[in-house]
């Protein structure tokens, strides 16, 4: 056996195609995600896919809380402040506030406000006064309000008060932003403890990370870097996990799909992801694949069929130069179904692409893939690449 040619192909001549359009994690719609692999090279090789998950999302699962500073001191957000781990700020939309016509107050028309623990605490309203129709000296109102706290120029916390207009009947203006105003009952809203991540390694990989020299079974996780002009940080440091995040393989451990409706086992269908389902215990990311899945009881030539005893998606026939294999995946699908369990969240499904020269020692060699073909996915997998195809009849 030459031990080179059994050995992962790392040339850059085996390429993972993403074709991918990001878009906001809102439910009912879709993000263009069609993935392929094309050899540039001049072998012929074996390939296998599989996906590192990371959901970043709250740690209550969208559950809001408002508390004065007393009760809870960190309520009041501080932007020099991490929110993995600690309490987050509720955002106010300020643009759409604004658009709906509110204005602010001027501080000086405020009381009820302390003047140090309220810091940038600001007010805004919208609404007029109206003459009583049955008593002309009399006056009624039509006055919403929201308050705010402006942690960094531009940028917003939610709060919530009792905002009462002491002199709308005695004040020359009949526009609520001229009227005083005396505020009790404030509060700060936040999502406690603020965000946390739930990491998804569903294959071991048999090489090191790009750029690195050591094997650690996964492609991106515990990595920084920059794939398709997306920035990520998967490492243990404040602007990644968080500092003390744990990587080790006993928090990630390796985790294939082990069933439907993970499984993918017909084409152009909907398949579950598994981060939202392990971090939040509901399931509303799925993956839309291509047109040429099978299972490994229904193999055929050139296709892809997952396999669930190690967490890899096996392209069935040998890749030649030039060629292209027929989409894995076309959609990353956000159901309508998504709750509040989802609010601020992200998701990024990142895929890793394997491939060695097509020979059947690759396959089982330790410096290849290392298929343990006594499991009976894997040795159905093995078998139909390693069996020549049949010649057709005359």
């Amino acid at each position: 056996i030459n031990r080179a040619s059994s050995a992962a192909v790392n040339d850059n001549s085996v390429v993972l195609k993403e074709d991918y359009e990001p878009t906001t994690l809102v439910g009912g719609k879709k993000a263009k995600k069609e993935v392929s692999v094309t050899n540039t090279g001049n072998e012929d090789v074996f390939i296998r896919i599989s996906y590192e998950e990371v959901l970043k999302h709250l740690t209550n699962k969208g559950e809001t809380k408002y508390d004065d500073l007393t009760t809870h001191p960190t309520a009041k957000y501080d932007p020099d402040e991490t929110t993995l781990g600690k309490d987050a700020p509720i955002i106010f939309d300020m643009a759409q506030a604004t658009k709906d016509g509110f204005v602010e107050v001027p501080a000086a028309q405020i009381t009820g406000l302390d003047a140090t623990a309220d810091e940038n605490v600001k007010l805004f309203v919208k609404g007029s006064r109206q003459v009583d129709p049955y008593n002309s000296t009399k006056f009624t109102h039509s006055m919403e309000y929201r308050l705010v706290h402006e942690y960094t120029a531009g940028e917003y916390q939610a709060m919530s008060c009792s905002a009462n207009p002491t002199d709308f009947a005695t004040n020359t203006s009949d526009q609520a932003k001229d009227w005083n105003y005396t505020l009790s009952d404030v509060k700060y809203g936040y999502y406690a403890k603020g965000y946390t991540h739930k990491v998804v390694n569903w294959a071991k990989s048999s090489v090191a990370p790009q750029g690195e020299t050591t094997v650690t079974g996964r492609a991106l996780i515990g990595t920084a870097g920059s794939r398709y002009g997306v920035s990520y940080n998967y490492k243990a440091e404040a602007d990644g996990f968080g500092v003390g995040f744990d990587l080790s393989a006993t928090a990630i451990p390796v985790k294939p799909a082990a069933a439907i409706p993970q499984v993918p086992i017909e084409s152009g269908k909907q398949y579950d992801v598994q981060a939202d389902t392990d971090g939040l215990e509901t399931s509303a990311i799925a993956i839309e694949y291509g047109p040429s899945m099978v299972t490994p009881t229904t193999l055929d030539a050139n296709k892809w069929v997952y396999n669930s005893d190690d967490g890899w998606f096996y392209y069935t026939s040998k890749l030649s130069s030039g060629q292209t294999t027929d989409l894995l995946m076309k959609n990353l699908v956000f159901k309508g179904a998504m709750g509040k369990e989802y609010t601020n969240a992200s998701y990024d499904l990142g895929l890793k692409m394997e491939a060695i020269a097509a020979n059947k020692e690759a396959l089982t060699d330790s410096a290849g893939w290392g298929m343990t073909t006594s499991q009976t996915n894997t040795g159905l997998i093995h078998t139909f690449l390693t069996t020549p195809p049949t010649p057709p009849g005359p």
